[in-house]
């Protein structure tokens, strides 16, 4: 929730700032440049940069000390909500109860986001699609120390995607970072199966890493996590996913995160494919779609509609 504080004072600086810096700047020329009437002993000029003196303390006191003020408060609120919602994962980390009711909570919650957002919906349906926004983020466990694989391929996946929901589907996409965990990964952590058996196998020990895992390497997200709306889709690394052939997975809802094979890396569009079915694009059979099972490997399409369902996923937001 901490980077909401950052964007709202970025957002303070460049919409209300800035303009205000700009208009203080052009008062200040206009007094210097402004005759003195003499017959009043330059009382023209005088009052000119009283009134200058004048906003700039209020602008200075309003807009500066209020930025700051407001960033606090909302730094403070943010890490005892984070705080919170980082509890909850640790519980939600528990393997089978923790997992069950992490399997409910993710389910009920984008239910009752995609209520929220029925009408931005079928606007986006008719063509109606202002500036959205969604996180993610890439968490990748280590072997004997090393890495299962380099940030260099990582940032091929990170790029591709950025564009192609930047282009298709006017999404900011914003990426957060690649997080090195030091929690060791179980075999169930970095060979996932992507069918019936790994679903329920989430309840185990691997959910209980991934969970785990992201609670840590991303804290800061953690009470949109719990909450839904805005969730960071965390994309991890395993080693294998099955059966063969599978290059990644998601189950939709049921998590906040996606998985891709270390060795699928060096197909660009594959993070970006798992990110649909997390927002509950299924698979086509249209070879250029990017959701066909094979991944296009170049200049991946979305149909209007697959582009509205993305939009109108709790992972995508306006705020």
């Amino acid at each position: 929730m901490g980077r909401v504080c950052k964007e709202v004072q970025d957002w303070v600086e460049e919409k209300i700032e800035k303009p205000v810096d700009t208009w203080v700047n052009q008062l200040q020329k206009t007094c210097k440049q402004q005759s003195c009437n003499w017959w009043c002993l330059c009382c023209n000029k005088w009052l000119c940069w009283l009134a200058w003196v004048v906003v700039k303390v209020v602008t200075w006191v309003v807009v500066t000390v209020g930025k700051w003020v407001t960033r606090i408060v909302c730094e403070v609120v943010n890490v005892v909500l984070d705080v919170i919602g980082f509890v909850v994962e640790l519980i939600l980390s528990i393997p089978i109860i923790g997992g069950i009711i992490r399997t409910i909570l993710n389910w009920v919650t984008e239910v009752i986001w995609r209520l929220v957002g029925l009408l931005d919906f079928l606007g986006s349906l008719v063509g109606i699609r202002l500036r959205k926004k969604m996180y993610f983020g890439v968490i990748v466990p280590s072997i004997d120390g090393t890495p299962i694989v380099g940030d260099a391929e990582i940032m091929r996946q990170v790029d591709a995607a950025v564009d192609f929901y930047n282009t298709s589907c006017n999404i900011n996409l914003i990426f957060t970072g690649i997080c090195h965990t030091d929690i060791k990964a179980p075999e169930a952590g970095l060979v996932v199966g992507c069918d019936a058996g790994g679903f329920f196998g989430d309840w185990l020990v691997g959910g209980s890493y991934f969970e785990f895992a992201s609670a840590t390497c991303k804290f800061t997200d953690s009470f949109r996590r719990v909450i839904g709306l805005g969730a960071e889709i965390i994309v991890f690394i395993v080693q294998d996913v099955t059966p063969a052939g599978t290059n990644g997975c998601s189950f939709a809802s049921t998590h906040n995160y996606v998985v891709i094979e270390a060795k699928r890396t060096d197909q660009a569009f594959v993070a970006a494919h798992e990110m649909g079915h997390a927002c509950w694009l299924p698979h086509v059979s249209d070879p250029t779609n990017l959701m066909n099972p094979s991944t296009p490997t170049a200049n991946p399409i979305l149909t209007n509609v697959q582009v509205s369902l993305v939009r109108w996923s709790k992972h995508c937001v306006y705020f």
